[in-house]
């Protein structure tokens, strides 16, 4: 956001030295030394994109930047009388022209994503250093310094006391989110400074010692019955021992109440199994009558929430799911949380724990329904969901106009998980199965027709979620992406749930789904029709910017990977990470990349597999197209 200002001051200082010529050689010397190293500080912090979607505002830092070249070439003369110095003057000025040049590329590309525009050699900046001058450099993010502790940096003493200053630095509400990462960094503690790390963070937050637990335990085996034990269990168990056993008595008091209040909900699944073969109504009553046994205590909160407190549960909201083998259930509760993030409803969490009652001020309340399962493991869709959630968070970071949801999943036991559920929202297969004939005619009868402007917000919604999810779709290889894994909410967006096949894996090891993201002929008919439609260039373009905003978060998004690697998950072959990172065609200028996208589309649009897939879900398991 603040290219243009800088680039402005720097012109207008380019222009002062141009006419600045009654003073002293030297006088010149320095002044164009200073200008020329206050350009250059803008190319200190690695490359962003423009912020938001103002056009003019991204031409004007493009002829800014044109400007500014410009005004170089009418100053190059100075500094030529100071001879001693005028080497290192020359190419600190070649230096600051050749990076203009490569910004101007980049914003080029963003500017006019379906254009062409002339190419500039791609750079690449290298640096080294001592590593004594670690334990003075800025922290980095909480996953890159995970890293630190894997077996390929050998504990270096430098890099581990670097790593645990970065994790120290960031608040609870950002070490939150790097939960299942963390726990995967005990397996590689050989000095025990990530145990120290979360026994210390526990005793000062207890919605975060509770996530690490419920973590922990889902790690703890290899099978969803619980009788493969992991590899990292020793581990685990003895942090989860040290971790409980430094508790306070109320965060102790707490922590019990809290365990027993979500093992009595997730005990449902388990007394519903006898009725498996029963018909619906049946297992509704069932569900009805344990969920009227259950106390909500206080303070307690459902794990995928860990920003509520749960004051109550609709006892008639019990639903059984579909399943052959397992008794997955759907329940309702009322949750009250703060305005603010996890903190702030920690305090929300201990008033209740004194009070017995939740402070009114500053907070809000929701129904929020969630589905619990038994015997399925969630901690793919876990890493699937926090991967999206990171997506979207560079896209803000942006100021791009497209749409997620990463709707919570929390791992809390083998194979057993809390899935919060997408509010306002129907699947593909269900329009299908009430005859709904293609998307197109359900836009219609939902939102009126074409030219309503309700149907165009609605078209403009559905852009924005299918550009996001088919660039995520691609770089994470969703795969199994049948209609009863793809919903539309009440405003018209697109998404996607169910990650049990991502990154290396398919249903049945068979890849029917070739294409690089479902793009089919109804979705194509929401979208004008036609790829030459003002809808489709639209989600084109939108497409492109999504996965140029991408490529510079490439290595940290590669991290949170790496560290999930050793987790036994399916979904990874050794080289996961390897393919994961050549997803983003790294070695591609930005206009190269822009082109390749292009391509994704073209190949994605009407793609034959996509249309066998479809048809081989219909034949197996019954599910419209």
């Amino acid at each position: 956001m603040a290219r243009e200002i800088r680039l402005r001051i720097v012109l207008f200082s380019l222009r002062v030295l141009r006419v600045s010529t009654a003073v002293r050689p030297l006088i010149q010397w320095r002044l164009k030394d200073k200008i020329l190293s206050a350009g250059l500080s803008w190319f200190k912090f690695s490359p962003k994109w423009s912020f938001g979607s103002n056009l003019l505002q991204l031409k004007t830092e493009v002829r800014l930047i044109t400007d500014v070249l410009s005004a170089l070439k009418t100053v190059s003369y100075v500094g030529a009388q100071a001879v001693g110095n005028f080497k290192a003057l020359t190419q600190k000025e070649t230096l600051f022209q050749v990076l203009l040049e490569s910004e101007q590329t980049r914003l080029n590309v963003w500017v006019h994503p379906l254009g062409d525009s002339q190419q500039r050699p791609h750079l690449t900046h290298r640096t080294g250093t001592a590593l004594e001058y670690l334990l003075f450099w800025a922290p980095v993010n909480p996953v890159t310094a995970v890293t630190y502790f894997l077996p390929s940096y050998r504990n270096h003493p430098f890099l581990i006391q670097y790593a645990m200053r970065a994790l120290e630095y960031h608040s609870v509400d950002v070490t939150f989110f790097y939960v299942p990462q963390i726990v995967q960094g005990l397996r590689f503690d050989a000095l025990g400074y990530v145990e120290r790390y979360i026994i210390e963070t526990a005793q000062f937050s207890q919605l975060f010692a509770h996530q690490i637990i419920w973590n922990m335990k889902a790690n703890s085996y290899k099978d969803d019955d619980a009788t493969i034990p992991d590899a990292i269990k020793p581990a685990l168990d003895k942090v989860m021992d040290k971790m409980i056993s430094s508790f306070s008595d109320e965060d102790r008091n707490f922590y019990e109440r809290e365990f027993t209040f979500f093992d009595e909900v997730t005990s449902i699944s388990g007394k519903l199994k006898p009725l498996i073969k029963r018909d619906k109504p049946e297992k509704k009553q069932k569900i009805e009558e344990e969920l009227r046994k259950i106390k909500v205590d206080v303070g307690v909160y459902l794990p995928s929430n860990p920003d509520g407190v749960v004051i109550g549960i609709d006892r008639k909201s019990g639903k059984p799911l579909q399943s052959h083998a397992k008794a997955p259930f759907m329940a309702t509760f009322r949750i009250k949380k703060a305005k603010g993030g996890v903190e702030e409803t920690e305090e929300v969490a201990q008033e209740m724990n004194k009070t017995g009652e939740p402070p009114a001020e500053n907070t809000i309340e929701v129904w929020q329904s969630a589905i619990f399962k038994v015997g399925d493991d969630c901690r793919q869709d876990v890493l699937a969901l926090q991967m999206i959630a990171a997506f979207r968070g560079i896209f803000h970071s942006v100021g791009l106009d497209v749409y997620v949801f990463p709707y919570r999943v929390t791992a809390t036991a083998p194979g057993c998980g809390v899935i919060d559920v997408l509010p306002n929202s129907i699947s593909r297969d269900m329009l299908g199965r009430e005859a709904v004939n293609g998307l197109y005619d359900y836009f219609i009868s939902k939102y009126g027709n074409e030219d309503s402007l309700r149907f165009q917000h609605a078209r403009n919604n559905f852009v924005k979620s299918m550009a996001a999810y088919s660039i995520i779709s691609f770089l994470l290889q969703f795969k199994d992406r049948h209609n009863g894994n793809i919903m539309i909410d009440d405003a018209g967006h697109i998404l996607h749930i169910d990650f049990g096949f991502c990154f290396d894996i398919a249903p049945g090891g068979v890849r029917f789904e070739r294409a690089p993201f479902k793009l089919t002929g109804e979705m194509l008919a929401v979208m004008g029709g036609s790829t030459d439609h003002q809808a489709f260039k639209w989600f084109e373009e939108l497409c492109i910017k999504s996965f140029l905003a991408c490529r510079p978060h490439a290595e940290k998004l590669s991290q949170i990977v790496l560290l999930m690697m050793e987790s036994g998950l399916p979904c990874f072959k050794p080289e996961s990470v390897k393919y994961f990172k050549e997803r983003f065609v790294l070695e591609r200028t930005e206009r190269e990349a822009a082109d390749f996208v292009r391509e994704l589309v073209r190949r994605s649009a009407g793609s034959y597999s996509t249309m066998v897939y479809d048809q081989f879900q219909l034949m197996t398991n019954g599910i419209p197209y």
